[in-house]
């Protein structure tokens, strides 16, 4: 599913701008609701604080989670 999104260009990324890949096999281990918040972060719909709320994480929680799933973060011009 979600690389099928990045590969349609359904989030601010794209393939190329990865330095590394995405752990999608992490991604989709991890609960419904936190997959939930990271694909409206990578969609660009919410903010990476959003996110983690969304996903019932404490922000710093979340950003552990997007760093360790290795999804980019968005900079303020993306």
């Amino acid at each position: 599913m979600s690389q099928e999104a990045l590969k349609a260009k359904k989030y601010w990324f794209t393939e190329d701008d990865l330095l590394v890949p995405i752990d999608w096999d992490y991604f989709e281990s991890l609960p419904n609701r936190v997959k939930l918040g990271l694909e409206l972060y990578m969609e660009g719909r919410v903010s990476i604080g959003r996110a983690a709320e969304i996903a019932g994480l404490p922000v710093r929680g979340g950003g552990g989670v997007r760093a360790k799933a290795r999804i980019p973060i968005r900079g303020p011009d993306d």
